[in-house]
């Protein structure tokens, strides 16, 4: 459950901001390039920081690396809430990517520590399961704090959260640390369908990253849908993620990683593909498939291919592995909001006049706002064949989960002999 409710923290928070982010644009005179930069500043620092805090918390105790992330992202989402300056949003958005990189390889790795075979199985899809209830908490969430109480108000809630779960960490959580040298990347990547599992990963936050962002930009300013509107519009996609979660963990459990991930990504597929046919003023019903299939295909796909990463490294790398799989997790995020942005101006660009404001008219601002559309196009079909080359190479998956590191954890993983504490 604390390990959860950290991982719930930072999920509200990814979520939200989508919401939050014409409204943070408004408020900061923000730019599409500095709008994109408050969101990826998060994404970029947890990527650059998620390997050194994964060797650190196997090296002097997951809970304490766990505590100290969390306690810290609580107070930079307070000062976050104090600010409006665009630039000092990116540097503290950096500072709170660097707190959720100590928190969250801490809190797999204090699961791994627990569980072991099916139970880790289920536990894993019980985590995945709180996180994708908290990407779909998030619109809501958002919708009507930024609606009723302004978006800095988004990233105060944060510092209440962090003190409850830094409280029961402290006092329901065990320590955990392994002994003797800390492991290395490159090691952990040999290791079965590590290596495999992470590009996965990678490719699925590609995918929901990128149609977050644009698709909040679709419903805030071409649609003109005030945030809680936005938000229920987004409700479907993100809530079914919170059953396909635990469905994916047990069908992996049941039938090995390949069948779910390949299954997952041709769901995603088919739905990314279901959103070109969204319009200027297409009702919720006529997208409401593509969303619930992408959803459901999202939530499978992510939980099997954390597995694969997760279950195939030794349990004193567990760390260190779980790092490697939100360093995916936000490479691939930021690549998706990225490589995807570029898409959408280069399109834009290509159809609005000479001497219109390129940048406003990808955020469905301003004279060129007609393009908005033709733009989203063109990054949806971008996405659909990045998520097309995911699916092939995932027929490369192993039908089960590596078997050599699943025994119980050993003592180095445990050498405080807390086990008897569940998180």
């Amino acid at each position: 459950m604390t390990v959860s409710l950290g991982g719930v923290m930072v999920g509200l928070d990814g979520t939200a901001l989508t919401i939050a982010g014409p409204d943070v644009a408004r408020t900061a005179n923000a730019s599409l390039a500095e709008l994109q930069w408050i969101a990826n500043a998060y994404l970029v620092a947890l990527a650059v920081a998620l390997f050194p805090a994964g060797r650190l918390a196997d090296r002097i105790g997951r809970r304490r690396v766990f505590v100290a992330g969390v306690a810290g992202f609580g107070v930079i989402s307070v000062l976050i809430a104090a600010s409006s300056a665009a630039w000092l949003l990116i540097v503290l958005r950096a500072g709170q990517g660097v707190c959720g990189a100590l928190l969250q390889p801490a809190a797999l790795a204090l699961l791994r520590a627990s569980f072991s075979g099916k139970r880790l199985d289920v536990a894993l899809g019980v985590w995945g399961g709180a996180g994708a209830l908290s990407i779909a908490a998030g619109p809501v969430v958002a919708g009507l704090i930024v609606q009723h109480l302004g978006w800095p108000m988004v990233f105060l809630v944060n510092g209440p959260i962090a003190a409850v779960t830094v409280l029961l960490a402290l006092s329901a959580v065990g320590e955990s640390r392994a002994e003797g040298p800390p492991g290395r990347p490159r090691d952990l990547i040999r290791a079965p369908g590590v290596a495999l599992g992470t590009v996965l990963t990678g490719l699925s936050y590609f995918s929901l990253y990128g149609l977050l962002f644009f698709l909040t930009l679709y419903l805030r300013n071409v649609r003109g849908l005030d945030p809680v509107g936005a938000a229920e519009w987004l409700l479907p996609l993100t809530a079914v993620l919170v059953l396909s979660a635990p469905i994916g963990g047990a069908l992996t459990a049941r039938f090995g990683p390949r069948l779910p991930i390949v299954g997952g990504l041709v769901l995603v597929l088919v739905g990314m593909l279901g959103f070109l046919a969204l319009e200027p003023a297409s009702a919720q019903a006529k997208i409401l498939p593509a969303a619930l299939v992408l959803g459901c295909g999202t939530g499978v796909a992510l939980i099997a291919a954390t597995q694969v990463v997760i279950a195939g490294a030794p349990v004193s790398m567990s760390a260190l592995a779980s790092a490697l799989q939100q360093v995916a997790t936000q490479v691939g995020g930021v690549a998706g909001i990225l490589v995807l942005g570029l898409v959408m101006s280069w399109r834009v660009g290509t159809l609005v006049p000479a001497g219109t404001d390129v940048g406003e008219a990808a955020q469905g601002l301003g004279s060129g706002a007609a393009a908005f559309i033709p733009g989203f196009h063109a990054a949806i079909a971008a996405a659909a064949v990045v998520i097309a080359a995911g699916a092939v190479l995932a027929t490369r998956t192993s039908h089960r989960l590596p078997a050599q590191p699943a025994g119980p954890p050993d003592a180095a993983s445990d050498v405080d002999g807390e086990r008897r504490h569940q998180q």
